[in-house]
């Protein structure tokens, strides 16, 4: 199984199809933040739906939501609202992006031996964590944000500018990522010019947010290659 890995696009489609056209894969999994960019419009963010929307029809791809695409999942719940949303550009993505398309969006995946989320999971979220806690934890969070109730965990930190110590899988940023022991982590969320590492002797965990997916991942029978545009 070649599992290609793509990070936050920020209505950059091109570089998640450059991906998609040069990397031999059996699947996909997107990080999320598909949404917004510095000045965009509406129809920018439209574009982006109509990507989004048929490559949900067409693949079975894992779908992550990220901190800016929460808020237009769940418009009426303030407390997830991210910089650039607007009720404009929500609008326009709602006009393309149906229920079967918001229900494929999740907030944690495993596979390969490997976590991955939008921005990571800290230590602080439970006792003794273990990938089923952490993926059990997701499934409730989101349970409950379809009903307007809003789990801490998916709130900002304090290095977001939240008021929680520490933010969850949709806002911590990379530099407060704490390894948590026999768990692998690869997230996106926090941009740089690199791909940046944090490994233990029990842990490996990358952020490979660069540059709009200009840095993608492969994961094959386990090992994990960053890939690069040149």
């Amino acid at each position: 199984m070649r599992t290609l890995i793509i990070p936050d696009i920020h209505n950059h489609t091109h570089n998640a199809d450059h991906w998609l056209q040069t990397q031999q894969h059996d699947r996909v999994v997107f990080l999320g933040d598909y949404f917004d960019d510095f000045g965009d419009t509406p129809g920018d963010v439209m574009n982006t739906a109509h990507w989004l929307s048929a490559r949900m029809d067409s693949s079975d791809d894992i779908f992550l939501l990220g901190n800016h695409d929460a808020s237009y999942l769940f418009p009426d719940s303030p407390e997830l609202e991210c910089p650039g949303f607007t009720r404009q550009k929500s609008r326009a993505i709602h006009e393309v992006m149906s229920a079967r398309h918001w229900e494929r969006l999740q907030l944690a995946h495993f596979e390969q031996g490997w976590l991955m989320s939008h921005a990571g999971f800290h230590p602080v979220w439970m006792k003794e964590p273990t990938v089923e806690k952490i993926l059990s934890r997701c499934e409730r969070a989101m349970d409950l944000a379809r009903k307007r109730v809003v789990d801490p965990i998916l709130g900002a930190g304090e290095d977001r500018g939240g008021l929680q110590k520490f933010g969850g899988p949709l806002w911590m940023d990379f530099d407060s990522l704490m390894p948590i022991p026999k768990i692998n982590q690869l997230v996106g969320h926090t941009p740089a010019h690199e791909v940046r590492e944090k490994s233990t002797a029990e842990s490996s965990n990358f952020c490979i947010d660069v540059r709009n997916a200009s840095s993608a991942a492969m994961l094959c029978e386990g090992k994990l290659t960053i890939l690069n545009k040149t």
